[in-house]
């Protein structure tokens, strides 16, 4: 799906971390909300772009949808491969979001979570997302807004300087703000975008965002970086840990459904 960015990817650089990601209550919900804006339903096709551990794509083959699963991570492919043997009709190949190993029109669905922020050239994977999508084929895309992120810290200019750092660590840190316009340019029709808030005080469960984003800070060269992580640990063994995110899941529907059905 490109080159990684500043901070290596998660979900090719930890398994272990993006499992615990993909569990997390408000994750899952998400994913359930994609699935509901599919559509998908037994016997359909979807490619699930940026698979990671394949979560999702268990998920949908347990309704007896057929998945094919693609991410740039072997590591991960491995693991999603071993997680998903007992689901038929997944698979797991590897391939870059903007060339998938698929033929025109091959499938009725299309989803990416926490892809295009990674992407440097969104508009590519969604003209490559347009060629493999059937006439009426849905898309759903979701991604974090990172600029919106926001932590309760007694430092607010050391996490303005950490947040932003992680921001510029990503091609797409801002990425889910315009998947509207990224949607419509690309000749999708339907095009709807539901913004999610997600406030937690759960430093346990959600520490992880919190150590991704300082790790990247660090990289970055901000030097208050560690101090302030070791902070928001403290933070969360007192019970004042306190952080809200906002992601943004776009759907819609490939044109020529109309024109398909007349002319079968």
């Amino acid at each position: 799906m490109g080159e990684p960015d500043g901070l290596q990817r998660v979900d090719d650089g930890d398994a272990a971390t993006a499992a615990a990601l993909d569990a997390l209550p408000d994750v899952a919900a998400r994913r359930q909300r994609m699935s509901e804006l599919l559509g998908a339903k037994a016997g359909d096709v979807v490619v699930d772009v940026g698979c990671g551990t394949g979560a999702a794509a268990r998920e949908l083959a347990a309704h007896g949808v057929r998945v094919i699963g693609a991410d740039v991570g072997e590591a991960v492919l491995d693991v999603a491969r071993e997680r998903a043997r007992l689901s038929p009709t997944a698979e797991f190949v590897l391939a870059d979001a903007a060339a998938l190993p698929l033929d025109d029109g091959s499938v009725d669905g299309y989803r990416a979570e926490r892809l295009f922020e990674h992407l440097a050239d969104p508009a590519a994977a969604l003209a490559e997302a347009r060629r493999v999508l059937a006439p009426g084929g849905r898309i759903v895309l979701q991604d974090q807004e990172w600029d919106a992120l926001v932590i309760a810290s007694g430092d607010d200019a050391t996490t303005r300087a950490v947040v932003a750092a992680y921001a510029g660590s990503l091609p797409g840190a801002t990425v889910a703000r315009r998947f509207h316009d990224l949607l419509l340019d690309a000749g999708f029709e339907g095009v709807v975008v539901e913004a999610h808030v997600h406030a937690t005080t759960d430093h346990r469960a959600y520490g992880v965002v919190v150590d991704l984003v300082a790790a990247a800070a660090s990289v970055a060269g901000v030097e208050a970086a560690e101090a302030w992580a070791a902070d928001q640990r403290r933070r969360g063994e007192e019970g004042r840990f306190w952080m809200a995110m906002l992601h943004c899941i776009a759907a819609g529907t490939a044109p020529g459904a109309a024109e398909a059905a007349a002319a079968a």
